[in-house]
């Protein structure tokens, strides 16, 4: 009896000492400002406070007022998000203020969150494009501020990626992740059951890259709606017809109002504390552009919190995400259980019509700018490292690709205005490594490739290296190509353009060539361009693995008759199929134009493939939703069908039979040429923009009706990573009903999409981010373009009506509005390629998707000179002296001489776990023999880094063992000789 006395008095005495400690919430005020790099403004309208009549927003001022605030008390404190902005407003200071900054920092009053460049997309960003802006992002708060981010802030992406979770949070380094955006019924769900916070296991391959990870209050990074202090909020009450919540704490005034604050207060976190586990609650204090002025904020924050603890219910306190985190995370070991959530949180769904999906295709040339000009980067900064040219830490090219991924950029979801400064900042940054550092770091190789030319825009034939040299009757032009891909590619083509039809080329590596007549005349859009080329010469290649390059200098010179044996025009007649063959693949067209089948040689297999073009109309608003699709919404019609772009017969012609290559036109929208590559089926089309005639809006659509028997499952890849499984009209996290049967089943697809059954699978591989889907069984479509005619009010303010042209966006509300952005002109041209393979399902089938995945991005970096120097020989002896060969499980992701010191060197698994007997096994390697061939360096000790090249995670290593879908990143230690 006196054991269960003690006992029992023991219990509550453990029972009082624990409420008393636990029982009070504790609500952490994360006070920060979310500034878009790029979106109504520009870049640099943002930094400095220009067009205001657009946006009243001004990076510059809201730095300089947040540090005068947290001067103004040691209790305060900040998260500030992106560096582009941050680094742009440092280098204007002097060292008095970055003295001011470094002590904040180091006092934990200043935090920085995220810490690249920019808050990237996670839906049409290339993981390559991910990790490299985040590495420059987080190298600078090093090298100025000596900090690292250690939590991850995505909190207004259009839904998260399982690439996001698994390499970009927990392999960067971070306790933990927030974000905003993900399906109202998922949040809905997550809420009621206390839910919102969880262990995200995003890939398979690496279970324990798994981190903690909270959607925000409301769904939304802005404070809840009584509590928001900033100026915009002043400025903006009459329009709301509400006023920001002040405090009038006189108790003999009228409008003395404490008691009503505290009550609001408490009454909301209260609300807060049943969608969550444990006693920590964070508020997050702050929105777009904000803290302008910020004394509006700390002045009402900091008598929120002397009211409120006073009270003694709830404890309030300045925080910032990264203390939060490691709060949750004490919890968590305290014994509060998070579940477990798996894969990522695609598609995004704002409400029952609202499918954040346009913008996985919207603006297409955008998205295809940088994709290639981050393939050619990748390719560059090999070739520089191998000529002893160093980069620096953030050149021109990449700060420009870096913005290129914010969440408004490379999704297209900016206003025109800010798609053409993206457009004209990547392409400025281009020509400035062009002449500072590729050329002459080919002009200082040993072969000595002078004056060398690069063409941005040969996929529109259009090329000043080949327009001039070629001025001169019998010239003869010098073809240098890069393969930057760690493996030897079996088959590629290059596309030159050329001014004339009969142009020969010879070479070493050259299978075979053909001259097509070019579909797009730049001419048409403005003035006459005199390096725009009629005809395009298409060359297959086989090149070998990075040696760490192949190089070698066929020339391209006139035929010396003038005849045209490559070129024929030939109209196929409707009554006869038509067929095209090479070593791999037998291509039929049926009597309509279409293809019909294609039959692997290798194995006999035929699948039936019917490949056509189709519209979606898109909805501008009906009776069950006034939700129209726009530049982030997907929206088409109700009971969508999707529609064939044209009546007429498609014409067929045959270009060149010993080649492969047939052209296709589809009335007067679209024309598209099929090519035979390899095992691979190139479709490369060319829209000449879509009809509005009707005032209706379209999505322009690729579709592929195939044989295979996929039911309503497909695949479709994570940032050209880990493949995702995908069901129709399903997720596996919450209660689901479809209310949007065609956009909410797309899903973004950065570098394949997949179809299978028990005998075969079909693969898909676009040349730039889009979305895709699997709607019936069988069946594959794309949207490749879209121009729409309505808003769709998530922000932008405009129609994604891209046009030639568009009026100044400069006193937008001071004048006629209606004349402010005002698109016309002829409408966007897009040129781009769709490649399709088809092969037998079964343990190894993956190995030619993810060698053709890496073919796709690692794309030959083809250069140009006029130079009469026959470098053949010298570029011979160059490759046989540079060399080393990787496992085929292996990919070399970056390849960068940072300094004369440093060269930074990342490795990727290119497999997931299971995905194949052999290749998706952990592969060991001999770090010090990977550049043994490369006298021109010596090393000096390798250390493992963090991924974005930061931490050291190991030194003086050698071996390193890579498992399926991971990066590893070294910092080698070179001297040159």
């Amino acid at each position: 009896m006196r054991l269960l006395t003690a006992l029992f008095a023991y219990f509550i005495v453990a029972l009082i000492l624990s409420f008393s400690v636990s029982a009070k919430n504790t609500v952490h005020l994360v006070a920060h400002t979310h500034d878009d790099m790029g979106w109504l403004k520009t870049v640099e309208q943002y930094q400095y406070g220009l067009n205001n009549t657009i946006q009243v927003a001004d990076v510059n001022g809201i730095i300089s007022s947040v540090i005068a605030g947290l001067l103004l008390n040691p209790k305060r404190k900040f998260t500030y998000v992106e560096i582009g902005f941050f680094s742009r407003w440092w280098k204007e200071q002097g060292e008095e203020m970055r003295n001011i900054v470094r002590n904040l920092v180091a006092k934990g009053q200043l935090q920085f969150a995220n810490g690249g460049w920019c808050m990237h997309d996670e839906a049409t960003t290339h993981f390559i494009d991910m990790i490299d802006q985040t590495t420059i992002g987080h190298r600078w708060l090093w090298r100025e501020l000596k900090v690292v981010p250690r939590v991850g802030w995505q909190v207004d992406p259009f839904g998260h990626s399982a690439t996001q979770g698994a390499m970009l949070t927990a392999r960067a380094g971070f306790v933990g992740t927030f974000f905003a955006r993900v399906d109202y019924r998922d949040f809905e769900y997550r809420a009621s059951t206390g839910r919102r916070q969880f262990w995200w296991q995003p890939s398979p391959s690496l279970p324990e890259l798994q981190t903690f990870a909270e959607i925000n209050l409301h769904q939304t990074y802005c404070p809840p709606s009584k509590f928001s202090w900033d100026v915009v909020d002043y400025w903006i009450s009459a329009v709301r017809n509400t006023d920001p919540l002040n405090f009038v704490e006189d108790k003999s005034s009228e409008n003395y109002n404490i008691p009503f604050i505290l009550e609001l207060f408490k009454t909301e976190v209260r609300r807060n504390v049943g969608q969550t586990r444990g006693k920590n609650i964070m508020w997050t204090m702050g929105c777009d552009f904000n803290y302008f002025a910020s004394e509006l904020w700390f002045g009402k924050m900091d008598r929120l919190i002397e009211i409120v603890n006073a009270d003694g219910e709830f404890e309030v306190r300045y925080s910032t995400p990264y203390e939060y985190a490691m709060a949750k995370r004490e919890e968590h070991s305290e014994g509060i259980v998070y579940d477990t959530k798996k894969g990522d949180f695609f598609p995004y769904a704002s409400a029952p019509h609202e499918y954040w999906t346009g913008y996985f295709s919207s603006r297409p040339a955008l998205k295809r700018l940088v994709r290639r000009l981050s393939s050619y980067w990748t390719a560059a900064r090999q070739v520089e490292f191998l000529a002893g040219v160093p980069t620096g830490e953030v050149p021109m090219l990449s700060d420009a690709l870096a913005i290129a991924q914010h969440h408004d950029a490379i999704t297209g979801t900016a206003k025109q205005h800010v798609a053409f400064d993206y457009a004209k900042r990547l392409t400025e940054a281009y020509k400035e490594d062009l002449s500072v550092r590729l050329r002459p770091a080919l002009s200082g190789c040993p072969f000595g490739f002078e004056n060398a030319q690069h063409c941005l825009l040969s996929n529109v034939s259009v090329c000043s290296a080949t327009a001039k040299a070629f001025e001169k009757e019998g010239a003869v032009v010098n073809v240098l190509v890069w393969n930057p891909n760690a493996h030897s590619v079996q088959r590629t083509i290059v596309h030159i353009p050329v001014p004339r039809s009969d142009v020969i080329i010879s070479g070493e590596g050259v299978l075979r060539y053909s001259v097509f007549e070019s579909p797009v005349q730049i001419s048409d859009y403005a003035n006459e361009n005199r390096e725009w080329q009629p005809y395009t010469l298409g060359v297959e290649l086989q090149l070998v693995r990075l040696t760490l390059l192949n190089l070698f200098t066929p020339q391209l010179k006139f035929a010396t008759k003038k005849h045209n044996s490559r070129l024929v025009s030939l109209v196929r007649p409707s009554e006869d199929d038509l067929e095209i063959s090479n070593e791999a693949l037998v291509l039929k067209f049926g009597r309509n134009g279409l293809i019909q089948s294609v039959t692997v040689r290798s194995s006999g297999q035929t699948v039936a493939v019917k490949q056509d073009w189709c519209y979606y109309i898109s909805n501008d608003g009906d009776t069950v939703s006034l939700s129209p699709g726009g530049a982030y919404i997907m929206r088409p019609v109700s009971n969508a069908t999707c529609n064939p772009i044209t009546d007429s017969p498609v014409e067929l012609r045959l270009v060149d039979r010993r080649m492969g290559v047939v052209e296709q036109r589809f009335g007067k929208d679209l024309v598209q040429r099929v090519i035979l590559r390899g095992d691979l089926v190139d479709v490369e089309f060319t829209s000449f923009g879509i009809p509005i005639h009707d005032n209706f809006g379209r999505e322009l659509v690729a579709r592929f009706r195939t044989s295979v028997e996929s039911g309503d499952v497909f695949y479709t890849d994570s940032n050209g990573r880990e493949m995702q499984r995908r069901r129709v009209d399903h997720r596996s996290d919450y209660p689901f009903t479809q209310t949007e049967p065609v956009a909410g089943n797309f899903y973004p697809v950065t570098s394949v999409f997949f179809i299978n059954d028990t005998q075969t699978q079909f693969n898909v591989f676009p040349d730039a981010p889009m979305g895709g889907t699997s709607l019936q069984s069988g069946e594959v479509l794309f949207v490749v373009h879209r121009r729409l005619l309505r808003d769709d009010f998530k922000g932008v303010g405009e129609p994604l009506n891209e046009t030639a042209f568009v009026t100044s966006y400069a006193d937008c509300v001071m004048t006629n509005t209606s004349n402010c952005g005002h698109h016309y002109g002829p409408p966007l041209r897009v040129r781009g390629t769709l490649s399709f393979s088809v092969s037998r399902s079964g343990p190894t089938a993956m190995r030619r998707v993810r060698e053709q995945q890496d073919e796709n991005y690692y794309t030959p970096l083809v250069m140009f000179s006029s130079s009469s120097t026959d470098a053949a020989s010298t570029i011979a002896r160059y490759n046989t002296s540079f060399g080393f060969s990787l496992p085929p499980s292996l990919q070399v992701v970056t390849l960068q001489l940072i300094d004369q010191q440093n060269l930074l060197l990342r490795l990727g698994h290119r497999y997931a776990v299971s995905e194949d007997p052999e290749r998706s096994l952990p592969v060991e390697v001999d770090l010090m023999t990977i550049f043994k061939e490369f006298h021109w360096i010596t090393i000096l000790s390798i250390d493992e880094v963090s991924l974005t090249a930061v931490e050291i995670v190991q030194r003086q290593i050698q071996k390193v063992t890579v498992r399926p879908m991971d990066i590893r990143t070294f910092i080698f230690y070179i001297k040159a000789h």
